[in-house]
């Protein structure tokens, strides 16, 4: 596990191309948001206390997860378990448990951490995302159909659509 603080420069993400990645682990997941120098505005939505919504849906065994932030428009992440080598085991969250999803918003230009936001996901959204999650890992997985299924889905849907085709959700307020 990596430990990331704000003001932190990732040497790896210096000229990153604007997009979320979300990952899974043991510890719970993480949803890297990139933005080319993000304004003082786009980073006052990362910050506690703004809204925070996020939706997924699994189309050609591509989970793909939905998220707004704040004011800002919604943003899509391509996700599978099958490239999440430190997720080995897949707890069932107790009653009244969530998962854990720490936001990191990263200046792609300088590879600078500028907001990390720690939010508990609903117990409802956990246990939907993770069987989700389960019953894609079980699945045979090909990288090349994998990143086709990506370029499909990303030339047939737009952001709004799939936010939309998307049942489970959780709103963080």
């Amino acid at each position: 596990m990596y430990k990331y603080e704000v003001g932190q420069i990732i040497p790896a993400f210096m000229g990153h191309a604007e997009n979320v990645y979300f990952n899974m682990d043991n510890g719970g997941a993480t949803m890297f948001v990139f933005f080319q120098s993000p304004t003082m505005k786009e980073i006052e939505q990362f910050k506690s206390g703004k809204e925070f919504q996020i939706r997924f849906v699994e189309l050609y065994d591509v989970i793909m997860l939905m998220a707004k932030i704040g004011d800002l428009d919604w943003m899509d992440a391509p996700y599978t378990p099958h490239l999440s080598p430190d997720l080995t085991q897949f707890a069932t969250p107790t009653e009244g448990q969530g998962l854990g999803l720490t936001l990191i918003l990263v200046d792609a230009t300088t590879g600078q951490i500028k907001s990390i936001r720690l939010l508990g996901l609903s117990e409802n959204f956990t246990r939907k995302l993770l069987g989700t999650v389960i019953k894609n890992a079980e699945k045979p997985f090909n990288i090349n159909s994998y990143n086709m299924n990506i370029a499909k889905i990303y030339s047939q849907y737009p952001t709004k659509k799939l936010v939309k085709m998307s049942n489970d959700y959780c709103k963080i307020n």
